[in-house]
């Protein structure tokens, strides 16, 4: 959590802003905000900051943008800010709740190229015509995919720092998970069934 005066100076942090940002409290109070972005998007978020004064209520920052928080190494990071006014007798500040989304988007990042692969997978399928034994190769292939994914969402699920929305994306992937299993797992077991009547 960081709490800002209205000239965006830094009056409140907490102990997880300083782990997450690498300062100590005493570097932070009293410095501009924007200590805290990469300094490429200092003057936008003046702007934003400018905003959010003239008409303050509690909302997302950013909303539909990639925020992005900077340590005091330099590094960037992903990061899921809410905003929220706090009307006191010294005057108007601003309450910014910060998260680290990194583990959030890589997951998602990498759901979406397993998605990619997937549906390429599919695409040949259906443009080969897949039967016979080709649907089998096919489905194979498929199921390597999904097991590369049910890895990933297992282990992003059991991740110490995983949020509810995190969670949410999860249990949503597992569910697509398990409904193209089923599509799989029916085309596999039909092409056994063939086979053995065959060798019948």
């Amino acid at each position: 959590m960081v709490i800002v005066n209205a000239d965006g100076k830094i009056v409140v942090v907490n102990a997880q802003t300083e782990i997450l940002f690498g300062y100590s409290r005493q570097e932070l109070i009293g410095q501009p905000v924007e200590i805290l972005i990469p300094a490429r998007l200092e003057r936008l978020h003046v702007k934003h900051r400018a905003s959010f004064l003239a008409e303050p209520h509690v909302r997302p920052m950013g909303a539909g943008q990639e925020l992005l928080g900077k340590r005091k190494n330099g590094t960037e990071f992903s990061v899921e800010i809410s905003l929220s006014p706090l009307r006191t007798p010294q005057g108007l500040f601003v309450t910014s709740a910060v998260r680290d989304i990194t583990e959030r988007k890589h997951a998602e990042e990498q759901i979406k190229k397993l998605n990619a692969e997937l549906g390429e997978a599919l695409r040949r399928a259906e443009r080969l015509g897949a039967t016979g034994e080709l649907a089998t190769n096919m489905a194979r292939e498929i199921e390597n995919v999904l097991d590369t994914l049910a890895r990933l969402l297992s282990q992003l699920e059991r991740h110490p720092g995983a949020d509810p929305d995190t969670k949410e994306l999860v249990g949503k992937a597992q569910e697509e998970v398990t409904d193209i299993r089923r599509i799989t797992g029916n085309t596999l077991a039909l092409q056994r069934e063939h086979d053995s009547w065959k060798r019948g």
